[in-house]
């Protein structure tokens, strides 16, 4: 997205960075090839945080980052703000690049956006699906907010869903459809999903050896908050022949794998740094415990859920 850089601290959002750390677990769970030969390919923002973090975790140089930068000035803060030589930045809208990128090579590819559902974030993923190589990732991450206080924007909004979604809006449908977050989580899910499904069938309608058409698996669909509500969901692209191997992977296996409609949710535990050193020690039996008690049940459990991916804070307290 356009300038969201510019608007988003990308460091001060816990959600995101447990969202990243999770999306690196389940990287490491891939095995159709040794994942250093993996390319990753994303959308870095000026802080790189997640090429940081596939590379330090992976051992992935192939690094590609896709910046919408419109002027001299911020093509220069990118180049000055990259942090490694590994990273190849591409100027220009993902529409743009992404077809110019050989996927071919098996790819782990998030299409992080900061805005709302359109049909463009589709046809991005179209474009990927044309030529992935069986055994790539590519998920998407989009805001649910459907929310305007302008009644007149709002319809608007709407019939712009309804024009660039035509498949999947029928007739009966009403704007307050939409105002439900989990509803309009699931339409996003479903329709980017049924077109990414589309995509890989149509490229592959012409293959003589039904073993090497493709299909998309989810295996993730996170939901959280670190002020507007956002959606990421991620599949496996994997033809008939490799899918074996898919489930010797055993993604499946991960705590926050999901492959329907019920998303994992992202909270952040409420809670200080004492009550987390308090339950680290207890770990993995923190949710019964009598000596615990004082700290809130709901927290105790979220805290439980989420310990591995919290980020780390340090306070410099004033003199």
């Amino acid at each position: 997205m356009v300038g969201t850089f510019t608007q988003i601290d990308y460091r001060l959002r816990p959600a995101k960075h447990a969202e990243r750390t999770m999306l690196v677990d389940l990287f490491r769970k891939i095995r159709f090839a040794p994942i250093d030969t993996y390319q990753y390919v994303g959308f870095g923002s000026v802080a790189f945080i997640d090429f940081k973090m596939v590379h330090r975790s992976l051992g992935i140089v192939d690094l590609i980052s896709i910046e919408d930068a419109q002027t001299h000035e911020e093509r220069v803060r990118f180049r000055r703000n990259n942090p490694m030589r590994h990273i190849d930045l591409r100027f220009g809208n993902s529409s743009a690049v992404l077809p110019a990128l050989d996927f071919s090579k098996r790819s782990l590819v998030w299409l992080d956006y900061d805005g709302a559902l359109t049909r463009s974030m589709a046809n991005d993923m179209a474009s990927i699906a044309s030529t992935a190589a069986s055994g790539s990732f590519v998920a998407v991450t989009l805001t649910t907010n459907f929310r305007h206080p302008n009644e007149q924007r709002l319809q608007e909004e709407f019939e712009r869903l309804k024009a660039e979604f035509p498949e999947f809006v029928n007739a009966n449908t009403k704007v307050i459809t939409f105002q439900n977050m989990d509803r309009h989580a699931e339409f996003a899910r479903n329709a980017l999903g049924s077109l990414l499904q589309t995509a890989l069938t149509n490229a592959d309608a012409g293959l003589p050896d039904p073993d090497d058409r493709r299909n998309a698996y989810q295996v993730c669909y996170f939901r959280y908050s670190d002020g507007a509500p956002m959606i990421t969901i991620g599949w496996l692209i994997v033809d008939q022949k490799d899918y074996p191997t898919m489930l010797d992977c055993e993604i499946s296996a991960l705590h926050f794998y999901r492959d329907g409609d019920a998303a994992f949710r992202i909270k952040m535990p409420l809670v200080t740094p004492m009550e987390i050193r308090e339950m680290e020690r207890r770990l993995p039996n923190i949710t019964a415990p009598e000596v615990l008690k004082w700290i809130p049940q709901k927290e105790r459990a979220a805290f439980f859920a989420m310990h591995r991916y919290l980020p780390s804070f340090g306070n410099v307290e004033p003199i």
